[in-house]
């Protein structure tokens, strides 16, 4: 990220290569004996509330930006975190399914 100023007005330039870079560095998934983990990055861009909806808006590590929509079945008691946690498990799982079809249309990761 770079930061310029021009009169006064502040300019903030972000390098889309850093984030990409931090996003590969963040998914993995690890073997160790028995034991498997993946690990998974994405980088939230825009959260948008509209009670009782959430939109996500998110970049992930092949720097694809890409929106889900969740709902919270209880809107009289609207939770933000968990109506937001709704919405980032979407995802997940739609980076899941995403991985798998890369991988079976054999594609570079």
């Amino acid at each position: 990220m770079s930061k310029y100023k021009v009169g006064d007005e502040l300019i903030i330039v972000r390098d889309a290569a850093e984030d990409t870079k931090k996003l590969n560095e963040m998914t993995k998934l690890e073997m160790k004996g028995d034991f498997a983990q993946i690990t998974w990055g994405i980088k939230v861009e825009k959260v948008e509330y509209d009670k009782p909806h959430v939109v996500v808006t998110y970049k992930n590590a092949f720097g694809e930006t890409n929106k889900v929509y969740a709902q919270c079945l209880d809107a009289a008691n609207f939770d933000t975190e968990k109506v937001l946690e709704k919405a980032l498990l979407k995802a997940f799982q739609n980076e899941i399914i995403e991985i798998t079809c890369r991988k079976t249309l054999k594609c570079d990761l």
